[in-house]
């Protein structure tokens, strides 16, 4: 199974989304992210075996019972790796560093099952994905015009287990748990 661990975006929110997305979508290089699927990404674990999914979830439950909720603002947008090499367009999450602090107990928790730990946290929402580059100043004059923008904000209240299948049609999540935070 693939499998990562993510925190859903409420429906209003991605509602407030749309209208980046469908400019996004003008652009031949891009693949945006159907609007069902947004999420922030905690910890991709990548391919696991099914009977190592309950443990995973114990150790889900560890992270759970050690937040409580908070409150997150959708904010700004930027890409990975770099403007000139664009591979990922995304949109900001603003946070006290809650969610790195979550993503933190996350890695810590899963340590054990020998995943690969990232170096850098940035929390973001990804909205496109590009084969190779494209036009930079429509991406600049996006970027410029959302680099301040609010989408919205929405209380944490808790993160899911999903699965991811890969399709030609793009990926279907399919969420295998949800943890709930005390």
């Amino acid at each position: 199974m693939r499998i990562f661990i993510g925190i859903e975006i409420p429906e209003n929110l991605r509602e407030n989304l749309k209208e980046i997305i469908e400019k996004i979508k003008k652009i031949r290089e891009s693949k945006p992210v159907k609007i069902e699927n947004l999420h922030i990404t905690l910890k991709f674990l990548g391919e696991i075996e099914e009977k190592k999914i309950n443990l995973i979830k114990e150790k889900l439950k560890i992270c759970s019972s050690n937040f409580k909720s908070f409150n997150v603002e959708i904010k700004g947008l930027g890409s990975f790796p770099s403007e000139k090499n664009l591979r990922v367009l995304w949109i900001g999450v603003e946070d006290d560093g809650l969610l790195k602090k979550l993503k933190n107990k996350i890695e810590e928790e899963l340590k054990e099952f020998g995943f690969e730990e990232e170096k850098e946290f940035i929390s973001h929402i990804t909205i496109a994905r590009f084969k190779s580059v494209p036009n930079l100043n429509f991406i600049r004059e996006i970027k410029e015009k959302y680099k301040d923008f609010s989408f919205g904000k929405f209380l944490v209240k808790d993160f899911h287990l999903y699965e991811s299948k890969l399709t030609p049609e793009g990926p279907i999540y399919k969420k295998i748990e949800k943890f709930e935070f005390l």
